[in-house]
């Protein structure tokens, strides 16, 4: 359940307006919502996210959302595997689903989160609150991480010269699986560096091409090329590939070499607990 319908705590100045672009039938599903969680004390916020807040939501959409608690709630409802909560499509309204969070998990994703759960917090709306400084919190969670930026180009960059040799090995000695995954990962880091290069958020895999066509720098062909190469792997696909990337900026290089970084964030990274290198 949302909200315990014996508790009544709304007050006007928690219900805040809705865009314009924020159209049905995603606002209706935001309007009940919000008016559930005002009845509900448990529920510190109400924040909309995912494409109703980018205003990218198709009719079909469906509303993603963060419901804040507080933090003590929020650590029970996981011991007992709550992790969020969903709803299906009913009286006019679009599903509707979300992690359950808090304030402090909030600061931690400003201050340290992996640009995946960055990008989902673009354009976020805080539909309801009780937290006077959400907002504020929020604006600091979809911005690029410039301070991480320099040590991420070294790894994505490093990535490349690896799989590419072992695209190389997978053709050679007739190992599909291999082929489809390097080719793979050679479009999803070459991505990631042309992202960084133009210090756009890693959205997710659901939004990695689309964002790529946005980005503003990048070789000729870049995107039509990865396509390809995604779809019919093969040396030269990849060489052309790989070439293209390489060419187009001074990348910067990790001291100890591309093998010697590609081992570290791929093989042993799990021993300084650092999340992996595709989903950073």
């Amino acid at each position: 359940m949302l909200c315990d319908p014996m508790a009544r705590s709304r007050t006007a100045s928690s219900m805040i307006e809705l865009p314009e672009y924020v159209r049905e039938p995603q606002r209706g599903t935001v309007e009940w919502l919000r008016r559930q969680c005002a009845d509900d004390p448990r529920i510190q916020a109400l924040v909309v996210i995912g494409s109703t807040a980018r205003g990218e939501a198709l009719a079909g959409s469906d509303v993603d959302c963060a419901f804040v608690l507080d933090r003590d709630d929020r650590e029970e409802r996981a011991q007992r595997g709550e992790l969020g909560t969903h709803g299906d499509a009913a009286d006019g309204r679009v599903e509707f689903g979300g992690e359950f969070t808090d304030i402090d998990v909030l600061r931690l994703m400003a201050e340290r989160g992996p640009e995946p759960a960055r990008f989902a917090f673009t354009g976020a709306i805080v539909a309801f609150s009780r937290i006077p400084d959400l907002a504020s919190v929020l604006s600091r969670i979809p911005v690029y991480p410039e301070a991480e930026r320099e040590e991420k180009m070294k790894s994505f960059v490093s990535q490349l010269p690896v799989h590419l040799a072992y695209l190389k090995h997978a053709v050679y000695a007739k190992k599909e699986w291999l082929l489809a995954q390097t080719a793979v990962e050679l479009v999803l880091f070459g991505g990631r560096l042309i992202l960084a290069e133009n210090r756009i958020l890693f959205p997710n895999r659901k939004q990695f091409m689309a964002t790529l066509e946005r980005a503003p720098r990048k070789p000729d062909g870049f995107v039509d090329l990865a396509r390809e190469l995604s779809a019919r792997p093969s040396i030269p696909l990849a060489q052309r590939f790989y070439d293209s990337v390489m060419s187009f900026a001074d990348w910067p290089a990790p001291t100890e070499g591309h093998w010697a970084r590609f081992g570290k964030d791929r093989e042993t990274n799990w021993r300084t607990g650092r999340p992996a290198l595709a989903d950073s």
